[in-house]
């Protein structure tokens, strides 16, 4: 004969299951779908078409190349390099990283709507990464489009410039280019989540900073992101005469100043973007929003 439970265990385990449901999601899984749904909520935002346009930029130039360049006096590979290393690096990507990388938690906690997260079992940690990997989705998936949409602009209908080291360097470049703007969004979102009103202090920093600490004579050009974005593309690049190259080989001849190796460079770069993350995640575990 079976012998019913009293109510008060009955109520007992009834609470350990509601405690067994509110335990947090794994990291992993809960970042994911925070990632999954802020890359929708991201892209649907009228900001990714302005943006967008931005980004169009690098091809406007590469049409300009087609147009008035017809006997070849620049080569492509001179053209891409130096799109990458003028433009894409010191500008675009930039741009691109400062739109999503301050709003990934800044926005949502000024409007509010981050109080969502708080009231589900979820770690901040996972809140913040997931907010962060969108950003970085919705950034690399500009920059990646604005790269092809050069990259056609510079082929279709001339593939005698198609080449296997212009493929390596192309695809080299285009590596390049989107783990800076993986490094760039991390630190935007860590800056979005430590201010209120992180717009000037951010554009100081990218086009500030980074414009003129990056141009700067002996090692205080290594404390810039952009200095090793480009010592990376240097060095893919090598075998070009563009202009950051030109600028490098200039610095090495007058100052002696002998670049870091590339993979100094990388490892730099990874040290500021895990940095960046760690320090995103202790700001907002202690953020406090009132709404």
């Amino acid at each position: 004969m079976s012998v019913a439970a009293p109510p008060a265990a009955a109520g007992a385990a009834a609470g350990n299951d509601r405690a067994g449901n509110d335990r947090p999601l794994g990291l992993a899984v809960s970042a994911y779908w925070i990632a999954f749904f802020s890359y929708r909520e991201m892209v649907r935002r009228r900001r990714i078409l302005s943006v967008g346009l931005l980004m169009l930029l690098p091809v406007v130039l590469a049409v300009a190349w087609r147009l008035l360049d017809r006997e070849g006096a620049i080569p492509p590979e001179l053209l891409l390099a130096n799109l990458s290393g003028m433009v894409y690096i010191h500008f675009m990507v930039a741009i691109v990283s400062l739109a999503f990388g301050l709003s990934a938690i800044g926005e949502s906690a000024d409007e509010g709507t981050i109080i969502y997260y708080w009231t589900r079992p979820l770690r901040r940690e996972a809140i913040y990464l997931g907010r962060l990997v969108a950003a970085q989705a919705v950034a690399g998936l500009l920059v990646a489009g604005s790269l092809v949409a050069a990259f056609l602009v510079m082929t279709v209908g001339n593939f005698g410039i198609i080449s296997l080291d212009f493929l390596k360097l192309y695809v080299s470049t285009c590596l390049v280019i989107l783990f800076g703007a993986v490094v760039y969004t991390a630190i935007f979102a860590a800056v979005g989540t430590w201010l209120k009103k992180p717009m000037l202090p951010a554009i100081l920093f990218a086009f500030g900073w980074e414009s003129i600490g990056g141009n700067a004579p002996l090692r205080l050009q290594e404390l810039t992101v952009v200095f090793h974005l480009r010592n990376l593309l240097h060095n893919s690049a090598a075998s070009t005469g563009s202009m950051p190259n030109l600028l490098q080989e200039l610095k090495v001849m007058l100052l002696h100043e002998v670049p870091p190796s590339p993979w100094h460079s990388f490892l730099v770069l990874l040290a500021v973007a895990v940095v960046a993350f760690a320090l995103g995640c202790w700001l907002l575990r202690r953020k406090e929003i009132f709404r």
